[in-house]
């Protein structure tokens, strides 16, 4: 069934431009980047005019964009003649339930864990669903505790707002003139036991996924190809911060997952994949915290032979 609103559509992003309006994993559509359809074309003039008024009322050039009951994150740039070009994302209509996520029996034990702390580090490449799996698991620890959780956004890409079984998630979006450090001290006063801090991208923000998972629940994403890759950039972050960070990331680091997703060429249908392991209820747990801190970040000697013994 073809849909008529951008509200019905699925899709990954729009790309719009002073000559150009196409869509990108348009599912249904016969190729991956096509432009967009002419029942689609009046919501994207709308969308599209909306995000142009909130960045010229607003000067940033990221922000999240609500429209017909969906949340878009709009970044806004410029080209070489000065023409607007903007990137907009389509975020889920609603949490995705944990159920459908494909985790391994491990980690879905390590998001039940009572009494948990630590960071659940998903990594894979840009548009890999990190941040729908991120919100997902979240939103179950949420439920599983019952416990307040706060999710912080640069901008806001979840709809977690709200309350979660006998839980609730309170969402903060980052203001262009307070930062991650400003927020999470207001989610710190909140009495949250679980956070979401959205992507790590520089050392600002690893350095507060780093103090608040000595302490908290915390469940962040990082761009990378690999695990190791997310390790070696998670560390680099953190290090331009703190030059001693090493054994910090070696005690608080608890899961690790590398996410790809999978797209069928002739529909756009996506299927996501997920591996990862639980770097603390495990026999060589030790093993894995010494290379770490040692900055030795090749692990699959470890991987290949992990066992777990979790505590009830």
């Amino acid at each position: 069934m073809t849909a008529n609103t951008l509200r019905t559509a699925d899709f990954i992003d729009l790309y719009l431009g002073e000559n150009y309006s196409e869509i990108k994993g348009l599912i249904g559509a016969d190729s991956f980047l096509v432009p967009v359809p002419d029942n689609l074309s009046g919501d994207v003039s709308k969308l599209k005019n909306e995000c142009i008024n909130r960045h010229r009322e607003t000067g940033r050039n990221e922000f999240s964009c609500f429209y017909d009951d969906r949340l878009y994150r709009a970044t806004v740039s410029h080209d070489l003649m000065g023409r607007t070009d903007l990137v907009l994302r389509q975020t889920p209509a609603s949490i995705r339930p944990f159920s459908d996520i494909p985790l391994n029996t491990a980690l879905r034990r390590s998001v039940q864990q009572p009494g948990a702390t630590g960071l659940f580090l998903i990594a894979g490449k840009m548009a890999s669903g990190k941040t729908t799996t991120a919100s997902s698991i979240l939103q179950h620890r949420i439920k599983t505790t019952g416990d307040l959780g706060v999710a912080i956004e640069d901008p806001a890409e979840t709809l977690l707002q709200g309350r979660h079984g006998n839980g609730r998630c309170i969402q903060l979006e980052v203001q262009e003139n307070e930062g991650y450090a400003s927020a999470t001290r207001k989610a710190y006063r909140m009495g949250a036991s679980a956070f979401l801090l959205g992507e790590i991208r520089d050392g600002a923000t690893a350095h507060e996924v780093l103090k608040a998972s000595l302490s908290m629940f915390v469940v962040s994403t990082i761009h990378a190809s690999s695990i190791q890759e997310a390790l070696e950039r998670y560390v680099m972050f953190c290090e331009e911060i703190s030059p001693a960070a090493r054994s910090n990331i070696a005690s608080t680091l608890y899961v690790i997952a590398h996410q790809t997703m999978r797209i069928r060429a002739a529909d756009n249908i996506r299927q996501v994949d997920i591996a990862g392991f639980n770097l603390r209820d495990t026999s060589v747990a030790p093993t894995i915290k010494a290379k770490i801190a040692a900055g030795h970040f090749d692990l699959r000697d470890q991987f290949n032979n992990i066992n777990y013994d979790f505590k009830d």
